[in-house]
C-alpha cells in the first residue's frame, strides 16, 4: 500500500507507543498482507449461503447520509464472491425507526434518525437478526447511540420490522444518562436464550440476555452486583478502553473476539473463549497495528467463518481510496485457522 498522505496523518495520527507486545509487521496470526478488496465498508457482517448449487455472499452495512432519515440506511450486496458483490440493495431507512425522538423537540421523532454499528446475525426461527445501534444524529458525547433490534424472514426490501431499543435494563441505563454504545454481537445461545455483548455502559465490554428478542434484558452482574466486566484486562486510559467489539462464535467451545483500541484506532486485539464469558488473549496482542496498512486509518475487523469450516476469515476497515475512486474505509481481507485459545 502507498504511504499515508500529509490530509490522512491529520485525520488518523500515528500513536508512536502502543500498549502490550506490538508486532513489528503490524500483524500476528493473520495470513499476510491482508487484502484490498474492491469493496468499501466497515462494521460490515458477511453471510454465506447455498442456492441450487451455487453459493452466494451477502455484505451487510449502513450508510449515513447527509440528508435525512430516509438517507440513513441498512444495506445489503450479494454476489458469488467478496470481490465480485453486485450494487447495494437498500432494505430499510431510518423512518422505520420509532423510538428515537428529537432532542430538541422530545415529543416527535428526529427527522435525522439512523443506524450505525449493525451486526448481522442468522436464526432458523427469525431469519436475517440484525442488532444495530440508533441515534438521532450522529454527534458522539451529546446524543445517545443505543442498541436496537430488526427482524426479517428474507432479508428483503420491505420486509424488516423493527423491535426498537432493547428493552429492560439498558434502557434504564440510558434513562440516567448518556450512552454512546459502540456496537457488539448478538447471537443466540444452545438453550434458545440471546446474548447481546455491549460496551458504552462503564465497562470495555459487557453483556446482557434475554429469552425472547423483544422482552426485559438483564446484564450479567459480578457477585458484587456490578455490571460484568468481560476484559478486564483490556488497555485502559485516556481516550482508551475499547471500541467497535465483535465476538464470533466458531462452534462449541471456540469463541473469539475482536476490539479496537481507541479512537483514533491505533491497534486490534483479539480475546478467545470457550464460553463466551472467560476470555483471555489469543496469544500476544495486540493482534493488527496500522503498520500492517503501512500507517493508513484503521477502524475495526469483522469475521465470519468460511463455508469450509478450517478458516476465520477477516475483513479489516483501512482508509484509503474505494473502487469508485473516493476516498474512504477499503475492506482488506486475511484468513487465520479457525481454532481456539492459544497460549
Amino acid at each position: 500500500m502507498a504511504e499515508p498522505d500529509a490530509e490522512e496523518l491529520k485525520r488518523y495520527p500515528v500513536e508512536k507507543d502502543l500498549p502490550g507486545s506490538a508486532p513489528s509487521s503490524g500483524v500476528r496470526y493473520w495470513a499476510t498482507p491482508f487484502k484490498k478488496l474492491p469493496q468499501r465498508g466497515c462494521y460490515v457482517s458477511v453471510a454465506v449461503s447455498e442456492r441450487d448449487g451455487r453459493r452466494e455472499y451477502e455484505i451487510w452495512q449502513n450508510t449515513w447520509g447527509d440528508g435525512g432519515a430516509t438517507n440513513r440506511q441498512i444495506i445489503v450486496q450479494r454476489g458469488p464472491a467478496l470481490d465480485r458483490m453486485g450494487p447495494p440493495e437498500t432494505v430499510c431507512d431510518g423512518t422505520l425507526i420509532a423510538d428515537v425522538p428529537d432532542p430538541k423537540s422530545p415529543g416527535q421523532l428526529s427527522p435525522l434518525r439512523g443506524y450505525t454499528r449493525p451486526a448481522m446475525t442468522w436464526d432458523a426461527e427469525f431469519g436475517h437478526v440484525l442488532m444495530t445501534c440508533v441515534c438521532p444524529d450522529y454527534l458522539p458525547g451529546s446524543v445517545p447511540l443505543l442498541p436496537a433490534i430488526l427482524v426479517s424472514k428474507t432479508g428483503r426490501p420491505g420486509a424488516f420490522q423493527y423491535l426498537g431499543r432493547i428493552k429492560g435494563e439498558p434502557d434504564a441505563e440510558a434513562a440516567k444518562r448518556t450512552i454512546w454504545s459502540d456496537g457488539g454481537s448478538l447471537l443466540r445461545l444452545d438453550g434458545g436464550r440471546w446474548r447481546m455483548y455491549l460496551n458504552g455502559f462503564g465497562q470495555v465490554l459487557t453483556a446482557a440476555e434475554c429469552d425472547s428478542l423483544t422482552g426485559e434484558w438483564k446484564f450479567l452482574r459480578a457477585p458484587d452486583g456490578a455490571l460484568r466486566e468481560l476484559l478486564p484486562d483490556f488497555p485502559k486510559g485516556p481516550n482508551r478502553g475499547g471500541c467497535f467489539p465483535t465476538v464470533l462464535r466458531v462452534a462449541e467451545g471456540n469463541w473469539h473476539l475482536w476490539i479496537t483500541d481507541t479512537w483514533v484506532p491505533q491497534a486490534i486485539w483479539h480475546f478467545a473463549s470457550a464460553d463466551g464469558l472467560a476470555w483471555k488473549p489469543y496469544g500476544k496482542q495486540p493482534e493488527i497495528t496500522r503498520a500492517a496498512v503501512s500507517g493508513h486509518g484503521i477502524k475495526c475487523l469483522r469475521a465470519y467463518v468460511d463455508p469450509n469450516g478450517k478458516d476465520i476469515v477477516g475483513l479489516l476497515s483501512v482508509w484509503g481510496t474505494g473502487p469508485d475512486g473516493e476516498k474512504g474505509w477499503v475492506l482488506h481481507e486475511s484468513r487465520m485457522p479457525a481454532k481456539g485459545i492459544v497460549d
